[in-house]
């Protein structure tokens, strides 16, 4: 049971040891089976025949000793009265005698009996002839008592044969059942021996297998519990054999193939949700400014959304109209930005200028640029109408797929943006009067509506004012519509220098002007037409001559109307009164003749 011998080739512990305790048990109990058969075997073929056999002849002794009794008394009576009836248990002792004598010749084979069986016979042989056969046959001789006598002496001698004899097989079947005895013990101590011995050993072999094997396998157990828990702990060095060692060292390996794949899977898992939120983030910004043609929010919009991607600060760069540089529109820490108060830069400058000039993202060197992170140009088919600035200090560090994804971003931003400007240009448009710039009627009709609401909502009074240039006709006639045009921009000029917070100048159509007083009565109205039939008949004073004038006619609401078609109805009306009374002046509607 000794170590296993060094080497460099390792033999199979698990298995050798195993094999070993195998052994030990089953030579144990080998050992023990074969001495309980020799044991069996002793008692089936030795012992038991022997004190059978001894038992056997102690029975025969007995019975030719009673025999012989039943005789000498059957003969003595036979002596003594002869009497032929004392002669029937003579009979019967004669054919018990023979079977017994029989009996005990088995004895012979014994040494130690062989001189007695043959003192006994002879004894028995010496009576039977001495006296017992001439009884029977009534030979006394002359004296009865001496025949008697010698008869007594002859049984006397073979009394004492027989007590010996029996002394000796009643010694020798104890002696046979001793030595039964001594060697029941010695077997069930051999036995015992042998097994004490076999447990000692399968315990040693035990406790060098819960050693070297089991507490190591139930600490392995312990970390597949580990790993079905999703612990993935590295298993405790196992002090055991060579098998069990390279199975923890299996196991710590799989356990750290284990973890770097869980790592790598959650890292990748991370990845998806990043993009999956950055995809999101798109979805969403595309849906916020894919329904809304407003510049400004488009522009807040495209900003917030590239935080979430980035993490870190934007800017919006927008081109200006000559395509000569670019100007933050928003900022995601200062809000909007307006044009005055922006930083600006020049096409192929800095970060944001190369960005722009060549169209291609661009990343920033704090060191040459003096900004760091990612310039992501916004195309509309050729052409770059802006730019996203992202990642604007040290601390954020636009990754490769942030800025996929702000670029994704920016092509819609970038279609949405200009959708967008180009929606306001045409809306401006739409209700900017071209030659003066002023609103036109349309807006003055959408402005008249909401200040006509604001007003009963809040129940302040305002008024509207409609004026007309007084011989404008015979202006364009001698000087020209070119310079009937010059004129009409001029008075527009005159309108928006005049014209106050909560007033606002209107072109309504050829000629004629109007100005929304949104807070005010009709009189203040009237202050401020005269105010600016003023102002325009001293601009338009030249070298004594007067180019034109400007007719006022002025309503108010709630004391002339109460809704916006009777206000411009009654200031038109007030207006061709002025005209109808000499032009160049103000009328009131209320002053108009019922």
């Amino acid at each position: 049971m000794g170590e296993d011998p060094p080497g460099d080739v390792r033999r199979p512990r698990l298995v050798t040891e195993v094999r070993r305790l195998g052994i030990v048990v089953t030579v144990g109990a080998l050992v023990i089976v074969l001495l309980v058969a020799c044991r069996l075997a002793f008692v089936a073929f030795v012992s038991l025949p022997e004190t059978a056999e001894l038992q056997q002849g102690l029975v025969a002794l007995e019975n030719a000793n009673q025999a012989l009794l039943d005789e000498e008394t059957g003969l003595r009576a036979f002596v003594s009265t002869s009497d032929q009836s004392f002669l029937a248990p003579y009979a019967v002792a004669q054919s018990v005698i023979t079977a017994s004598n029989a009996g005990m010749q088995r004895l012979l084979a014994a040494p130690t009996l062989r001189g007695g069986v043959l003192d006994l016979l002879l004894a028995q042989q010496q009576w039977q002839r001495g006296w017992a056969q001439p009884a029977r046959n009534l030979q006394v001789g002359g004296d009865e008592k001496a025949f008697l006598l010698q008869g007594k002496s002859l049984f006397d001698q073979y009394e004492e044969q027989h007590a010996q004899l029996r002394a000796d097989l009643i010694a020798a079947l104890e002696d046979a059942q001793g030595r039964d005895g001594v060697l029941q013990w010695a077997v069930g101590i051999a036995v015992l021996v042998v097994a004490l011995a076999t447990l000692a050993l399968a315990l040693r072999e035990r406790h060098r297998m819960q050693r070297n094997v089991v507490a190591p396998v139930n600490g392995l157990l312990a970390s597949m519990r580990d790993i079905q828990d999703g612990r993935l702990v590295p298993p405790a060095p196992v002090d055991g054999w060579a098998e069990l060692t390279g199975l923890r060292d299996g196991l710590a390996d799989m356990i750290t193939n284990l973890r770097r794949e869980r790592e790598e899977s959650e890292a990748h898992a991370n990845r998806l949700i990043a993009q999956t939120e950055r995809l999101r983030t798109i979805l969403v910004m595309a849906r916020e400014i894919g329904g809304s043609l407003n510049v400004r929010y488009v522009s807040e919009t495209t900003v917030q959304a590239v935080v979430r991607l980035t993490g870190g600060p934007a800017l919006l760069w927008m081109v200006d109209d000559e395509h000569v540089g670019l100007q933050v529109a928003h900022d995601s820490r200062r809000g909007p930005v307006l044009p005055d108060e922006g930083e600006r830069c020049d096409l192929g400058v800095g970060l944001v200028g190369r960005a722009a000039k060549y169209g291609q993202v661009a990343r920033g060197d704090g060191e040459v640029d003096g900004c760091d992170g990612v310039a992501v140009p916004l195309v509309v088919g050729a052409r770059v109408v802006g730019v996203l600035q992202c990642g604007t200090d040290h601390e954020h560090d636009v990754g490769v797929a942030a800025v996929g994804a702000v670029e994704l971003l920016a092509t819609l931003a970038g279609a949405a943006i200009e959708a967008s400007r180009l929606h306001a240009a045409t809306e401006r448009l739409s209700q900017v009067d071209p030659l003066t710039s002023l609103a036109n009627r349309r807006r003055l009709n959408t402005d008249l509506a909401s200040a006509i609401a604001g007003a009963n909502r809040h129940g302040h009074p305002m008024a509207l004012v409609m004026l007309d240039l007084d011989h404008f006709k015979e202006l364009n006639d001698r000087y020209g519509h070119q310079q009937g045009d010059a004129v009409l921009q001029e008075v527009a000029a005159v309108l928006q220098a005049e014209v106050r917070d909560g007033e606002t100048a209107y072109r309504w159509g050829g000629e004629e002007f109007a100005v929304l007083v949104s807070i005010g009565d009709a009189a203040e109205a009237e202050h401020l037409s005269e105010r600016l039939r003023d102002r325009i008949e001293c601009a338009f004073a030249r070298n004594g001559h007067q180019l034109v004038t400007a007719s006022f006619g002025v309503a108010g609401l709630p004391e002339d109307a109460e809704d916006g078609e009777t206000l411009i109805a009654l200031a038109d009306q007030a207006l061709y009164e002025a005209k109808n009374t000499g032009r160049n002046r103000v009328v009131l509607a209320k002053k108009l003749p019922t």
